[in-house]
C-alpha cells in the first residue's frame, strides 16, 4: 500500500489550482476588456503612441483590423493628432484657432469640421460641426469616445440648408461634466456595414465667463476680388458703431492687398482670419453658399468665449441705429431683457451703381428703397443664449422662454450697400433719401484715409 499524502499537501495544491485558474481567466478578461473598451477609449497619450507607431511602421495607411470589425484613421488625422500632441499646452484650443479644417470622414457622405465642450446645460454636451450628405443623415449611427465611454449621437439639421445634397449638421454628446478631455474621437458607422471610421477632433470650451468683448462681429466665408478699401470701411465703421473685434472666414480672397490688410488688423489683435476650405468633394453647388451657415454656427461657438453680444452680417451691411445715438450700446443694449436674447433688424437697400472703390460708399449713397424687407434680415445675438442661428434669423434658442425681439426701423436697420432684389414681395421702384450715416463721415473719413495711406511689407 502506497504512502498517503497528507491533507495539507492536498489543500495545498488546491490553492495552486484555484489561483493559476483565477489569474487564466483574469487574463482574459483584461484582455477582452482592453480591445472592447480600452482600445476605443483612446486618450491622449495612447493617441501619442499610437501616432509614433504608425509612422515607423509598414501601415502607413492607419488601418487595421478589430475582429470582424475595420477601424480606419486616414493619414492626415494622424498628421493633424502629432501635431497637437506636440502642443500639449493648447488644451482646450483657444476660439481663435485657425487649425482646424474639414476632416473627411466618411468620403462624399461626412466631413466634421470643429467640436465644442458646451456646459450651457446639465448635463454638458459636446457638440461638433459637420457637413453631411442630406440623405445619408438617418443611414449612419455616430458616437463620441470620451474618456474611455461611448456615447451615441443626437443629429440636428441646421435649418436654412435649402434642399441641397450637403447641409449644415451638429452632433451632440451628452457627457459627464467631470469628463472634460482635450479631444474626442468619433466612430462611424454606415448602415449595413461592418466598417467603422474613425476620426479625432480637437475642442473648444464654451466659456461665456471669459468673454471679454462686448460687441463682436462675425463675417461669412468671403471670396473673390474683394477692394482693400471696402474692407476698411467696414471694420472702421463697425468700430465706430461698438464693435471691438471681428472674426472673417477667408475663402480664397484672390486681391493681395485685401490679404494683407486683414493681416494688419490681425496683427493689432482686432480681428482673427479662419481659413474656409470646404471639402473637394463639396461642389459648390451642392451646398448653400459656401457653407455659409456651418461657417456662422462655428463663428457664433467660438464667439460664445470672446463676445457677449454678436453681430452676423456681411461687408455690405450695416446695423445702423436711427435715433440720437450713434452706438449699438447706447441705443441697443436695453432692448436685452425680460429673455430677449436676440434682436431682428429689417432692412433697406441702398443701391451703389458705379462706385469708385477710393471713396467710402456708405458716406455716397445716400438713397435707399422706399420699402422695408422683413425676410433679408440680420440679427445681433447673445450668443451664449442660442442653440443654432441661421443667414437671416435666429433658428434655435438654447431655451424655449427665450425671445427674439423685431427692433422698430425707427430705432435701427439694416443698410444694405446692394442692387435691390425683387423677390418676397419686394418693391424696387420707390426710393427716398436717406442721410443717417453722415453722422459718422468726420471720424470714418479720418480713420480710413489713416489706414489706406499705410505702407504694408
Amino acid at each position: 500500500m502506497g504512502r498517503r499524502w497528507p491533507y495539507r499537501v492536498y489543500f495545498l495544491m488546491m490553492c495552486l489550482f484555484y489561483m493559476l485558474m483565477v489569474f487564466v481567466f483574469h487574463g482574459q478578461l483584461q484582455l477582452e476588456i482592453l480591445q472592447n473598451k480600452q482600445m476605443r477609449g483612446i486618450v491622449r497619450h495612447v493617441h501619442a503612441a499610437l501616432l509614433k507607431f504608425n509612422e515607423s511602421s509598414d501601415n502607413v495607411n492607419g488601418f487595421r483590423e478589430d475582429g470582424d470589425l475595420s477601424r480606419i484613421h486616414s493619414q492626415s488625422d494622424h498628421q493633424r493628432l502629432n501635431r497637437l500632441s506636440k502642443n500639449a499646452d493648447d488644451c482646450p484650443l483657444s476660439p481663435s484657432t485657425s487649425d482646424y479644417q474639414f476632416q473627411t470622414v466618411v468620403p462624399s457622405m461626412l466631413y466634421v469640421y470643429s467640436a465644442y465642450w458646451d456646459a450651457r446645460t446639465s448635463p454638458p454636451y459636446i457638440r461638433v460641426m459637420a457637413i453631411l450628405a442630406r440623405k445619408k443623415k438617418d443611414k449612419i449611427k455616430v458616437s463620441c469616445c470620451v474618456g474611455g465611454l461611448n456615447v451615441n449621437a443626437s443629429v440636428y439639421e441646421m435649418c436654412e440648408n435649402h434642399n441641397k445634397m450637403f447641409g449644415g449638421f451638429i452632433f451632440s454628446f451628452p457627457v459627464d461634466k467631470d469628463r472634460k478631455p482635450c479631444h474626442v474621437t468619433l466612430e462611424v458607422k454606415e448602415e449595413g456595414s461592418l466598417v467603422i471610421t474613425m476620426a479625432n477632433v480637437s475642442l473648444i470650451e464654451v466659456a461665456p465667463l471669459a468673454a471679454k468683448y462686448e460687441f463682436g462681429v462675425c463675417i461669412p466665408p468671403l471670396f473673390g476680388d474683394i477692394e482693400k478699401g471696402k474692407i476698411v470701411e467696414f471694420i472702421e465703421l463697425n468700430q465706430l458703431l461698438g464693435a471691438q473685434h471681428f472674426i472673417f472666414y477667408d475663402f480664397h480672397i484672390s486681391k493681395k492687398e485685401s490679404r494683407e490688410i486683414l493681416e494688419y488688423y490681425q496683427s493689432r489683435g482686432i480681428l482673427t482670419v479662419i481659413p474656409w476650405n470646404l471639402p473637394t468633394q463639396v461642389k459648390d453647388t451642392s451646398i448653400w453658399y459656401h457653407g455659409q451657415l456651418i461657417a456662422h454656427n462655428d463663428c457664433m461657438y467660438r464667439a460664445m468665449s470672446l463676445y457677449r453680444v454678436m453681430v452676423l452680417q456681411d461687408i455690405d451691411e450695416y446695423i445702423v441705429p436711427h435715433t440720437q445715438h450713434k452706438t449699438w450700446s447706447t441705443a441697443l443694449s436695453g432692448f436685452f431683457r425680460e429673455g430677449v436674447v436676440g434682436l431682428s433688424f429689417h432692412s433697406a437697400f441702398f443701391d451703389p451703381k458705379v462706385s469708385d472703390p477710393r471713396e467710402l460708399l456708405t458716406m455716397t449713397q445716400l438713397t435707399r428703397t422706399r420699402m422695408f424687407s422683413r425676410v433679408r434680415t440680420k440679427v445681433m445675438i447673445l450668443p451664449a443664449k442660442i442653440f443654432e442661428v441661421g443667414i437671416h434669423h435666429v433658428s434655435k434658442p438654447l431655451k424655449e422662454n427665450m425671445t427674439i425681439k423685431m427692433v422698430d426701423t425707427k430705432v435701427a436697420y439694416l443698410h444694405h450697400y446692394r442692387k435691390c432684389v425683387k423677390n418676397f414681395g419686394m418693391k424696387c421702384d420707390q426710393f427716398e433719401e436717406d442721410r443717417t450715416m453722415l453722422k459718422y463721415m468726420d471720424a470714418l473719413r479720418y480713420k480710413f484715409n489713416c489706414i489706406m495711406n499705410l505702407t504694408l511689407t
